[in-house]
């Protein structure tokens, strides 16, 4: 599959985005985390780990998600993904987490809910933020002391990016960084530029009232952020909620979006 990033059905609102320009990603680029209710560990053992890689890899379908990146720990999982398909990929998720509760209750003999909520996300807006989530995820397992260095640590990408093989050489990988991009090198260029995970503070005041705000949003009208990234009337609810209620201004709004201005006027409510 050739990725054209220029007519993408997922770039936002239907905003195109320029090719060469390698800087904003307005596709939906996708991190997402999955965790253990009450941060129980819920991946404590290597056969519970295995058993959750292998049940994904069982159920995906590339014509409804691609792995960029992954990071399995003890009670939580991290995946960036690029979502093609929005609606299957809520399904895939429902089942994926379904059958290893189910696995995991018979095993620990226990019942109830295993997972916290259904899983969380983040979307990626721009290519500093794609590089270094690749590079937060990955250092999950040292942040933690489990290991040492990415590197040792089994239960994630990290060494497909440093062999050049596996997540690395999917469609997407090779559209936007070839097919034998230096990741090590690129992550060393990048380090130092801090990635926001999905419970972090973000960069700037203004920022954080619009990432509120689109909390809210989600919350007030049920909606996942990706279906937000694909659905132009839906966009428009929430520039609109954004405004309103939580008083941003239109300009504001583009720059966090990077929607061109002519149009951001198609997307205003009047």
């Amino acid at each position: 599959m050739k990725v054209n990033f220029r007519s993408s059905p997922f770039a936002i609102g239907g905003i195109r985005m320029p090719r060469q320009a390698r800087k904003d990603l307005n596709t939906p680029f996708v991190h997402v985390m999955v965790q253990g209710v009450n941060k129980e560990y819920i991946f404590y053992k290597k056969e519970y780990i295995e058993a959750y890689m292998e049940i994904m890899e069982r159920n995906k379908n590339d014509d409804i998600f691609l792995i960029i990146a992954y990071c399995i720990m003890n009670n939580h999982a991290h995946f960036l993904l690029y979502i093609k398909d929005i609606k299957e990929f809520g399904r895939f998720m429902q089942k994926t987490n379904l059958i290893y509760a189910q696995m995991y209750n018979r095993k620990e003999k226990r019942c109830g809910v295993l997972f916290r909520n259904r899983y969380q996300t983040e979307p990626i807006y721009k290519m500093e933020y794609l590089i270094n989530c690749i590079d937060y995820i990955h250092n999950n397992p040292v942040k933690a002391k489990i290991v040492k260095k990415c590197e040792d640590y089994k239960y994630s990408s990290y060494n497909d990016y440093k062999k050049n093989t596996g997540v690395t050489q999917n469609s997407v990988m090779k559209e936007i960084f070839g097919s034998r991009c230096n990741y090590l090198q690129l992550f060393k260029e990048n380090h130092g530029k801090r990635y926001m995970d999905i419970n972090e503070e973000n960069y700037n005041i203004t920022e954080e009232y619009i990432l509120e705000g689109i909390c809210e949003f989600k919350k007030k009208e049920e909606v996942e952020i990706v279906e937000i990234l694909s659905n132009r009337d839906v966009l428009k609810r929430l520039i609109y909620f954004l405004k309103e209620n939580c008083n941003i201004k239109y300009i504001e709004i583009r720059k966090f979006f990077d929607i061109p201005r002519g149009t951001m006027d198609t997307l205003k409510i009047k």
